[in-house]
């Protein structure tokens, strides 16, 4: 393998074509594809040493919001990964293991860009003042670059590539999303609903409710479970949600933290049971920190936009 000293001897690698989508964004799945055999043949390191892209530890801002939902797209077109912000100034991409996560935050080094692995997680740099074609490129592409590295080691060691499926339409993997929560929560109302709002948009597979569909965007699976548990483990969905009624909510507010998202419904009917909405879900959020809780009315024609909202931001549903 290729010594640090020996990247830093070289000129970086010359950049692809900057494509862009017919809505504005970037292509970064056609870049990258555009890009793809000639980083995968070696050559020099992506940046050069005096523009390298050093770790964050110094950052004073935040860096721009727009810029780490491009990043999570960028990542997520060309990988399948999901990538979300993390303690200031490094942004988390979800390795398949500890092991993936850290043989890429030492091939990315070797491209002049800061890495290192936490557990699962590969950390890369996300500072202020990033800008598109420059330092967002540089990170979506390494990321991309190494990853397909990833793929041509597991080919010797294991005899075939993992590579990220997609759907028809370009979507990663498919996602796939537990449901959880109590009989008679609102768990079915919640997956109609969100069936019903991507109708014509992206194609949903909810077996528990016997809708099965081939090459699928987004699967739901769901569960009957108590209070705050998850009984998906990670390798069979990529975020858990929770649905509570708000009756049960008001009463065990202060159990509900272990799933990813906390859904409320039937909030439509809360008032007539003596339950100050405003007040449950203050509690809520205090007793969840940074996990998100959302209240919805199922029954309304928009009340799974919030949920939907959800997933395309934190998951990249559609992106």
């Amino acid at each position: 393998m290729r010594t640090v000293n020996d990247m830093d001897a070289r000129a970086p690698m010359s950049a692809a074509p900057f494509v862009w989508r017919a809505d504005g964004r970037p292509d970064w799945r056609v870049m990258w594809e555009s890009f793809c055999d000639l980083a995968l043949h070696g050559g020099p390191p992506h940046r050069g040493p005096e523009q390298a892209l050093r770790a964050p530890d110094a950052f004073a801002e935040a860096p721009d919001p727009d810029v780490i939902a491009e990043i999570r797209r960028g990542i997520w077109e060309t990988t399948g990964l999901i990538a979300e912000m993390r303690a200031p100034g490094w942004i988390a991409v979800t390795c398949a293991s500890p092991a993936m996560a850290k043989w890429l935050a030492d091939a990315i080094v070797l491209e002049n860009v800061a890495a290192r692995a936490d557990e699962d997680r590969l950390l890369l740099p996300a500072g202020p003042g990033y800008r598109l074609e420059n330092e967002v490129k540089s990170i979506i592409t390494v990321v991309a670059k190494t990853h397909h590295y990833w793929d041509a080691h597991l080919t010797i060691d294991a005899g075939e590539p993992v590579t990220a499926a997609r759907s028809s339409t370009g979507v990663p993997r498919p996602l796939r999303v537990g449901i959880e929560g109590p009989a008679g929560a609102g768990k079915s109302a919640l997956i109609d609903a969100i069936r019903r709002r991507l109708a014509g948009r992206l194609t949903v597979s909810a077996p528990a409710a016997g809708v099965m569909v081939d090459d699928p965007d987004l699967v739901l699976l769901e569960r009957a479970t108590t209070v705050g548990t998850s009984s998906f483990s990670p390798d069979m969905v990529d975020a858990t949600v929770g649905v509570l009624d708000a009756a049960a909510a008001a009463h065990d507010g202060d159990r509900v933290v272990g799933w990813r998202l906390l859904v409320i419904s039937k909030i439509d009917t809360a008032v007539a049971r003596g339950i100050d909405v405003g007040a449950l879900e203050s509690e809520l959020r205090q007793a969840r920190g940074d996990t998100p809780v959302l209240l919805a009315n199922l029954a309304a024609p928009d009340g799974a936009d919030a949920v939907i909202a959800w997933l395309e931001r934190e998951l990249l549903l559609g992106a």
